[in-house]
């Protein structure tokens, strides 16, 4: 009885902990630009490991570093919340395009005019590790508070913008 006491205890305590608010991002806009196909991807910050980090333990999960700037990891003192990438695709076949040169800035959008700086995104070539090059993207993490934002791609000079709102999603469980 006592066993069964703590579970009930244990999952009502767990339960509790999952009011409490967890922030989502899950957005995903197509742009064409002379023959390109450019989707960009705001999710959750993901984490970066090098070939030889994988090596040591392919059971990890998260981005494959392929070159390119620093990534800012979730964990940094910035507290980076939203993974900001692009996947870059020939359109006439879908094939995804690996070696594509990315440049990417993001900026406040206020009644749909941009507001403040431009914010330059550190562009990280990457993979899903285990998912080779077909998963190739472009990006970083970066730190999105709610707001409304035009993000501004570059791949292989071809401009694409994007204006997108950023808006954290409270997951509630119900409570007894």
């Amino acid at each position: 009885m006592k066993k069964l006491a703590l579970f009930v205890l244990t999952s009502i305590f767990a339960l509790g902990l999952g009011v409490l608010n967890a922030k989502a991002v899950n957005i995903m806009k197509t742009a064409t630009a002379d023959g390109l196909r450019i989707e960009l991807h705001v999710m959750k910050a993901e984490p970066f490991y090098t070939a030889e980090q994988v090596k040591a333990n392919p059971k990890l999960e998260g981005m494959l570093i392929i070159g390119g700037a620093k990534p800012l990891a979730p964990d940094a003192k910035t507290h980076p919340n939203c993974h900001l990438i692009v996947h870059v695709f020939n359109a006439k076949t879908g094939k995804p395009l690996v070696n594509t040169k990315v440049s990417m800035t993001y900026q406040a959008e206020a009644q749909g005019k941009p507001v403040g700086v431009a914010t330059k995104v550190p562009v990280v070539v990457m993979q899903v590790i285990g998912k080779g090059p077909a998963t190739t993207h472009y990006g970083n993490n970066v730190v999105l508070p709610d707001g409304t934002y035009v993000v501004t791609v570059v791949a292989n000079d071809q401009k694409a913008v994007f204006h997108i709102k950023v808006k954290s999603k409270e997951e509630k469980k119900s409570e007894m």
